[in-house]
């Protein structure tokens, strides 16, 4: 009787669109599965919460489900395949860089663990290159970009690279960093003409060159593709994992619609209802850079979940000054529990240029 309750909630699932009521439900199965000691249903049904969270801004479950997972092979290995896990390896990478409580230690451990898996199961390590490179993006380690990049490109593609669309964004972003506007635009026509393709791009491409293009004063490119940037968003309108993006893109509105991003950034608000993270530090900061261009004493309308580092009983209007106020320490918070962990100062580095 239990796994016809199990495919019912999954019947359910599937004919929902948003991913915050589908892990809910997939708790409630997880729950069923293990109660019931059904370790197969188990291992099933985390491989989908995992798969579910990230289209989410903030993933929860994910981690320990992954810790289960792990565990359920090495008691199992008869039972189950090490490859049913590898992609989800991955993305668990990422998660253990976005929490400050762990440590580098802890990380590089579970990077070299990963590669191990990688090898043992017939690939090669630019997946493990992905992770490091992609650190040195979020922290804009500018002195180790270019050698990242290079680590990376030594080792062919294979099945558990990450999609061309996603590894020539990266790129994009990097050269931005280190080599300017103009080469990383060449660099992402590919991905603006939609030669390549997968569900955050060129959605991300798309703002984070009309961000760019704002920034280095190309104000007829940054018109361009903030159209086409709002369309891209617009198609993700359940994935909240879109909310980087988005928050981002507010830079470019307040400058130029400040009643538009003034809407957007009550829209948006609510959804960075997540842990103290390196998601969070992004948000903060282009949420200060966009509320810094609009006009003081502006009231913004929101209804916060509890859990919101907002959240105030009985509050849901905050001027733009409380928000500052809020936010301002947040990021500086966040980027010192980063830069202590990684042992030098690039968090605080991005904090401080954005102050100053």
């Amino acid at each position: 009787m239990y796994t016809l309750k199990i495919q019912k909630i999954l019947n359910e699932i599937n004919r929902l669109n948003i991913p915050a009521e589908k892990v809910k439900l997939l708790k409630k199965a997880i729950a069923i599965a293990d109660e019931n000691e059904d370790i197969e249903w188990g291992y099933d049904l985390r491989l989908i919460l995992i798969d579910t969270e990230r289209d989410l801004a903030f993933s929860n479950e994910s981690i320990p489900a992954f810790a289960w997972l792990l565990q359920a092979y090495e008691q199992h290995p008869d039972v189950f395949d090490e490859n049913d896990f590898l992609w989800q390896y991955k993305w668990m990478m990422s998660e253990l860089y976005d929490n400050p409580k762990v440590s580098r230690e802890q990380i590089e451990n579970a990077l070299e663990d990963f590669k191990m898996r990688l090898q043992r199961n017939g690939y090669g390590i630019r997946a493990y290159y992905n992770e490091l490179f992609n650190d040195c993006i979020v922290q804009k380690n500018i002195t180790a970009l270019d050698h990242a990049m290079q680590e990376v490109n030594k080792v062919p593609r294979d099945g558990m690279s990450d999609c061309e669309a996603c590894e020539m964004d990266a790129e994009v972003t990097a050269f931005l960093y280190t080599r300017g506007f103009d080469e990383a635009y060449k660099k992402a026509l590919p991905l603006l003409d939609k030669q390549y393709t997968c569900l955050h791009v060129p959605m991300r491409t798309l703002v984070n060159l009309c961000y760019a293009a704002y920034k280095n004063n190309r104000e007829e490119v940054a018109a361009s593709l903030y159209p086409k940037c709002q369309d891209e968003i617009a198609k993700l309108a359940n994935d909240t994992s879109v909310l980087l993006s988005a928050i981002k893109l507010s830079v470019y509105m307040a400058a130029k619609y400040p009643q538009e991003a003034h809407k957007w950034i009550e829209k948006y608000l609510p959804l960075a209802d997540g842990p103290q993270n390196r998601l969070l530090f992004s948000f903060s900061m282009y949420l200060i850079e966009a509320l810094q261009l609009l006009e003081d004493g502006l009231i913004f309308v929101v209804d916060l979940p509890e859990q919101h580092s907002l959240y105030q009983s009985h509050k849901n209007q905050f001027t733009k000054e409380e928000l500052l106020a809020h936010y301002m320490p947040l990021a500086k918070n966040i980027a010192q529990q980063f830069d202590e962990r990684n042992s030098n100062s690039n968090f605080m580095r991005q904090y401080q240029e954005l102050i100053s």
